[in-house]
């Protein structure tokens, strides 16, 4: 893959944005997947890793809402595997001396090259130009497409801010929602490597690139460059690992997967479920369907069986080291069509035994 040559992204400023946003709506008809990256003045409010889902999504919610987005990424790309084209989007709305920001942060984008004065000076008003609407707007005018990120929580908890005056969900079960309803059908990287033997949850996006052999184009933690190593790395992961289908529909970054402890089936012998870790992932259906994370607290476990727990929305079960200490209740009735969207879960977490972390 990375013999082929790949594009240098396409920089958005003010002067070129209505020429460009012509030029990516054409793209998007023959290359409906799309992966996008975001930049952002850095966190203001931290999470530990014994912090709550509620915790980590509060946390989210106040880093995203009192901060402005500096830079988005978009790749567009098909299912072959071919890249239609990089754009790298300029925003001028980040730079004013009162805008929250984490100074470390933003010190880590200048020595990575980023010319923030230009961005200021030169970049699109997203707000006076209405860029989040108009690119809502092209999108929406194909039939089916798909969005692919790394890490993705917080790169869709600022498209859907900016979309909705700034504000998110209060809860992430709501957010989850959203996602949803604007996005449809999502993939996130980092849960992909996930289910794939040999990598995992914990690499980086880099250094998973390095792992595939893809060869960077650009700058790192420059949204254009970094949106369309999201796209290469989502392709070689497809190509390769087919248990990276299994990450269809989940996003890295608030929540755990929902059990309900039960024993274990009989006579097949149970697999492994992937593991949710406190800041990993939960389920968002193509379809409209997502879990009801307000339920209360349900758990049903048969002392004198495996302590094994049974995930209703795929059927199936997983063992556990222990209970988890908040477990909910999927709705009594789940839509089939999201049993079907998943599908068969893989035979392995990266050869080690599936556990929940607290």
């Amino acid at each position: 893959m990375n013999e082929i040559h790949q594009p240098m992204a396409r920089r958005v400023w003010r002067s070129n944005v209505d020429e460009e946003m012509a030029r990516m709506a054409e793209c998007l008809k023959r290359f409906p997947l799309i992966a996008f990256d975001t930049e952002y003045p850095g966190i203001i409010f931290r999470t530990y890793f014994d912090s709550s889902s509620d915790e980590c999504y509060r946390a989210m919610k106040g880093n995203v809402e009192n901060t402005k987005l500096i830079q988005c990424g978009f790749t567009l790309f098909n299912a072959k595997g071919e890249i239609g084209g990089v754009w790298e989007i300029n925003f001028s709305n980040f730079g004013d001396p009162s805008d929250t920001r984490n100074e470390i942060s933003i010190e880590f984008l200048r020595r990575h090259g980023l010319d923030l004065q230009k961005i200021r000076d030169e970049g699109v008003d997203m707000f006076g130009y209405g860029f989040f609407p108009k690119l809502m707007t092209v999108f929406r005018s194909q039939k089916h497409v798909e969005f692919v990120t790394f890490q993705g929580a917080y790169d869709f908890a600022y498209f859907l801010s900016i979309l909705n005056n700034g504000k998110l969900p209060e809860t992430h079960g709501e957010f989850a929602t959203e996602v949803v309803k604007v996005f449809g059908q999502v993939y996130d990287t980092k849960v992909m490597a996930g289910f794939c033997e040999g990598l995992g949850e914990h690499l980086g996006l880099s250094k998973l690139a390095q792992l595939l052999q893809i060869t960077r184009v650009g700058r790192a933690h420059h949204a254009g460059s970094d949106s369309l190593m999201t796209a290469l790395v989502f392709i070689k992961l497809k190509l390769v690992y087919e248990d990276s289908r299994f990450a269809r529909g989940l996003i890295y970054g608030i929540g755990k997967r929902n059990l309900v402890a039960a024993p274990a089936p009989e006579p097949e012998p149970p697999v492994p479920l992937m593991c949710q870790q406190n800041v990993a992932s939960y389920p968002v259906f193509h379809n409209g369907y997502v879990q009801n994370y307000e339920q209360p607290q349900l758990v049903s476990y048969h002392p004198s069986a495996a302590p094994w727990a049974f995930c209703n929305a795929t059927g199936t079960y997983v063992q556990l080291t222990h209970l988890p200490a908040n477990t909910f209740a999927y709705p009594s009735q789940t839509p089939s069509a999201a049993v079907d969207y998943l599908g068969p879960v893989p035979n392995y977490y990266n050869n080690n035994a599936c556990y929940v972390v607290e």
